[in-house]
C-alpha cells in the first residue's frame, strides 16, 4: 500500500455547522487533504459547545476538529468577503451547509464561486436541497430520518417508531458528500472537466439505501413497516423464511447479539426462552463457543468503553490512542486511512476559534505581519 495520504495537497474551505458539512471535512482530512475550518469571529461552530465536556473539553468538538485548521473570518465584512474570495480563488474543495439563500446573500452564490475559480467543486449539504418547493424549510438529521423513509422500520410494531440512536443522517451524508468530492475531483482532474456543485439533501442518502423496500412497495403494492426491533433481517417486508436475531445476556453480564439459522441450531428446543436460559447460564466466552459450534453467528455486543479497549480493534487499527493535554490519552476512533510512517495529522484536536487564523493567511495569501494586526485590530478575523 502506498505511503502517500491520497489527498495529500488538496485544499478544502469547510463553513460546514455541527454535523453533516463538518463530517465531510473531516474524512477529507483523515485522507490527508488541507481543510481550513472557517466560523466567524465570536460566533463559533454550535458543536463546540454539543456533547459532553470534561476540564472544560468538548470532546465531540475534539475529533471533528482533528487535522483541521481554524481561520476565524467575517465574511459579512468587505474586508473578510476580499479575503475569502482570494480562498476560494486558492482552494480545490468548499464544503457549506447553510440554508439555501445564504450563500448568494453573502455575495458568494454558485456563479460568483466559479467566477473566482472555475475548478472549484462546491459541496452544498441542506435539509431539503437547493431546489424544489420545501427548498428553503430548515431541516436537521431527525427530520431527514422521518423524511426518508426509514423510521417507520424500526421499533415494536404496536408502538411508534424509534429513531437510531446516533446522528445517522447526518453522518450518512457527510459519507455521500466526501463521496461525492472524489467523484468531482476525478471528473475535474482525470478527465479535464471544470469544477462543479455537489447538491445534497440530508434525507437522500438515506433514501437512497431504502432501495429493497422502495421497490417492493412500487411493485407489490404497500409499504414497509417495522416488525419489532429484533427483527431487522425482514428490512420492513414479509418474508416467510429467515434467519431469527436475538440480543442476549450472558452469566458475566455481557451482551451477545447472535443471528439464528432459518432452520435453527440444535440447543436445548431452540426457543428464544430456552436460548435465553441457556446463554444466561454460561459465561460469554463458553455461550459464544457452543452456539457457534451450533451454526450461530454471534458477535459481542460493544458500546463506546469497550469498543476503546476491544483488542480485534487495536489490532485492525480501528481504534488509536490521542493525547490531550488537559484529559491525558485515551482511544479514538482511527483515520479512515491507515497510518503513514512518521504520520503527522492528529486524532483529537480542540483548536479554539481563529486559533490558525494568522498561520492560514501567512501560508496560504501570504499576508505580513502589518495586514494581520489591520485585520485583528478591525474585527475582521
Amino acid at each position: 500500500m502506498s505511503t502517500e495520504l491520497p489527498l495529500r495537497g488538496l485544499r478544502v474551505l469547510d463553513l460546514g455547522t455541527v454535523i453533516a458539512g463538518p463530517f465531510a471535512a473531516s474524512l477529507l482530512a483523515d485522507l490527508g487533504a488541507e481543510v481550513i475550518k472557517i466560523e466567524p469571529p465570536g460566533v463559533p461552530d454550535g458543536l463546540r459547545r454539543m456533547g459532553r465536556v470534561k476540564n472544560d473539553v468538548c470532546l465531540w468538538w475534539g475529533v471533528s476538529a482533528r487535522d483541521k485548521k481554524s481561520l476565524s473570518l467575517d465574511l459579512k465584512s468587505e474586508a473578510g468577503k476580499a479575503i475569502f474570495r482570494d480562498l476560494v480563488a486558492a482552494s480545490d474543495v468548499m464544503i457549506e451547509n447553510f440554508r439555501p439563500g445564504v450563500l448568494a446573500r453573502l455575495g458568494f452564490e454558485w456563479e460568483e464561486l466559479k467566477r473566482l475559480n472555475p475548478r472549484l467543486i462546491l459541496l452544498s449539504i441542506s435539509g431539503f436541497g437547493q431546489t424544489g418547493p420545501l427548498s428553503a424549510r430548515p431541516g436537521f438529521g431527525k427530520i431527514a430520518e422521518g423524511f426518508s423513509g426509514i423510521l417507520p422500520l424500526t421499533g415494536p410494531k404496536e408502538s411508534r417508531p424509534y429513531f437510531v440512536g446516533f446522528s445517522l443522517a447526518d453522518t450518512s451524508t457527510g459519507m455521500f458528500g466526501a463521496f461525492g468530492v472524489a467523484i468531482a475531483l476525478y471528473h475535474r482532474d482525470v478527465l479535464g472537466k471544470a469544477g462543479t456543485r455537489i447538491d445534497l439533501a440530508l434525507y437522500e442518502p438515506l433514501f437512497r439505501m431504502l432501495d429493497a423496500q422502495f421497490l417492493s412497495a412500487g411493485i407489490n403494492g404497500g409499504a414497509a413497516a417495522r416488525r419489532g426491533t429484533n427483527d431487522p433481517h425482514g428490512w420492513g417486508l414479509e418474508i416467510t423464511s429467515r434467519s431469527r436475531f436475538l440480543v442476549l445476556k450472558s452469566r458475566d453480564k455481557k451482551w451477545l447479539f447472535i443471528a439464528l439459522p432459518a432452520k435453527g441450531i440444535d440447543i436445548e428446543d431452540g426457543s428464544d426462552l430456552a436460548l435465553t436460559t441457556f446463554v444466561g447460564e454460561r459465561d460469554a466466552a463458553a455461550a459464544t463457543e457452543a452456539l457457534r459450534a451450533a451454526g450461530a453467528l454471534i458477535s459481542p455486543v460493544l458500546d463506546g468503553g469497550t469498543l476503546a479497549t476491544n483488542a480485534y480493534l487495536k489490532e485492525r487499527g480501528d481504534v488509536a490512542p490521542a493525547t490531550d493535554e488537559r484529559l491525558g490519552t485515551f482511544m479514538v476512533p482511527a483515520h479512515v486511512h491507515p497510518p503513514v510512517p512518521n504520520d503527522p495529522r492528529h486524532l483529537f484536536r480542540t483548536s479554539q476559534s481563529g486559533e490558525d487564523s494568522e498561520a492560514v493567511l501567512r501560508s496560504v495569501l501570504g499576508f505580513d505581519d502589518g495586514k494581520i494586526a489591520q485585520l485583528r485590530q478591525g474585527g475582521v478575523i
